[in-house]
This record gives structure tokens, C-alpha cells and sequence, in this order.
């Protein structure tokens, strides 16, 4: 009965952390630099989402927020698009700003991100340079917000906090 109950608990644990590898695997499935680069190619706006594979609220802001149809319809609307970025990937990416290719990692560390999600906006109206860049988990209404805010060009008029209290500038 000992054996048993061993076997079933090494079972078990590898049978969690396959499944654990395989979640964390496909977090990243998308490549950004196609992305990154259709963005350019089309001037649109180009949000890059820096994120780790354990990062609890960069999940939540896919789950929650990114995946949400109001949101992809107001990143449409606005002429975003999301390019979501390992912090420690080895994936070659397009640097919007400096129109240079590195790896994922180097990004992150060209842009000084030390916090998970960061989300970063540039501007195809300034050559790309860097509009903002926004640390921590923004909830769905927060980032509908934001992506009016930047589409609608009015943060070149007002500061975001005014913008979102009056959903105009």
C-alpha cells in the first residue's frame, strides 16, 4: 500500500509540473517581431507588453483584459498593435525606436524594464520614439482608455488622468 500511494505521488508531481512547463511554454507563441514589424510597415501604433513566464499579473492582463472583445475592438479602432515580449527571451525583435534587431531580452533591458507587465507605446507620428511606458497591470476599462487616449491623438493635448476623467481632451 506504501508503494502504491509513492508511486501515485511521484505521478502526480510529474504529471503537474508537465503540465505547469507546458502552460508556460506556450505563453509566448506568438512572435512579436511580425508584429512589430506589420506595425511599422503600416504606421500604427506599436504597444510592446513586456512579460516573464511567472508573472501572475501579466497573466491576468491577457486573460482578463487582452483576450476581452472590447478591448481588441478598441486596439482596432485606435490603430494599435500588441506585441507581447518575453523580458528574458531569446527571440529576435525589431526595436521600433531604433529600427534595430535584438533579442527580446536586450529590449527589455534598452527600455529599462524591471517590473512585469510593462507596457510601452510608441508613436508612428514621432519616427517611433517611445510615448509612455507603464508599469504594473492596467484593468480592462483603464486600458480601453488608454488605447482612446492615444488613438484619438489627444495625448498630444492633455495628460491621461484628464483624458480619462472626461473621455475627452
Amino acid at each position: 500500500m506504501k508503494k502504491l500511494s509513492l508511486l501515485l505521488a511521484i505521478f502526480s508531481v510529474i504529471l503537474f509540473s508537465c503540465q505547469k512547463n507546458e502552460k508556460a511554454e506556450s505563453k509566448f507563441t506568438v512572435d512579436p517581431n511580425p508584429v512589430i514589424q506589420n506595425a511599422i510597415q503600416n504606421k500604427k501604433y506599436v504597444m510592446v507588453i513586456f512579460e516573464s513566464e511567472t508573472c501572475q499579473y501579466c497573466e491576468k492582463l491577457n486573460k482578463k483584459v487582452l483576450s476581452n472583445p472590447d478591448v481588441k475592438q478598441a486596439l482596432l479602432k485606435n490603430n494599435i498593435e500588441v506585441a507581447i515580449v518575453n523580458v528574458y527571451g531569446n527571440r529576435k525583435v525589431i526595436d521600433p525606436e531604433g529600427k534595430k534587431e535584438m533579442t527580446e531580452s536586450s529590449l527589455a533591458g534598452l527600455y529599462n524594464v524591471t517590473g512585469f507587465p510593462t507596457i510601452s507605446i510608441f508613436d508612428p507620428n514621432k519616427n517611433y520614439q517611445l510615448l509612455y511606458q507603464i508599469p504594473g497591470y492596467i484593468p480592462k476599462e483603464m486600458f480601453i482608455s488608454l488605447a482612446d487616449y492615444i488613438g484619438s491623438g489627444c495625448y498630444q493635448k492633455v495628460k491621461f488622468n484628464e483624458f480619462a476623467d472626461k473621455k475627452s481632451c
